[in-house]
């Protein structure tokens, strides 16, 4: 699922989040627990938003991407704006991208971003990031969980 991220220390999230007319998954703020499961873990070091860009699966890269290219297109005037908002430090698409490499049968792995996205993105002033997650996830998420003492 790619998303947008916009974020910056001095952010105001919510007034901008609310002028751009984008949805946002999640809404952060400077200084509050990142996890609302440990309120007295880490801090969030910006304030910001995400929005869905593409709800592909982590394995349909090309797919998010042309959900991105569309998203891109729609929300340009959005997106400008929140550009020149004060306090935006850094706007990017995230792309989460299943790890394929075994070491096996797969010993590398690519990802191509087309000249489009990639012209839209930076003409709005939006970074790109790809964030490789290992297949089973989950399922070394849940075995860590069963290791942790109660």
């Amino acid at each position: 699922m790619c998303v947008l991220r916009v974020t910056g220390k001095q952010f105001d999230a919510d007034k901008y989040l609310a002028l751009s007319g984008l949805s946002a998954t999640k809404v952060f703020h400077l200084g509050e627990p990142r996890f609302k499961s440990s309120p007295d873990g880490k801090c969030s070091k910006f304030s910001g938003f995400n929005v869905a860009v593409s709800d592909a699966s982590w394995e349909g890269v090309r797919t998010q991407v042309d959900d991105a290219i569309a998203f891109l297109k729609e929300h340009e005037p959005a997106l400008m704006m929140l550009r020149s908002a004060p306090g935006v430090e850094e706007m990017r698409l995230d792309f989460p991208v299943d790890l394929r490499i075994d070491r096996v049968n797969i010993m590398s792995q690519f990802d191509y971003f087309p000249p489009e996205l990639i012209s839209r993105a930076g003409a709005l002033g939006l970074g790109i990031e790809i964030s490789v997650y290992p297949r089973d996830l989950e399922e070394l998420a849940r075995g860590a969980a069963k290791k942790e003492p109660a």
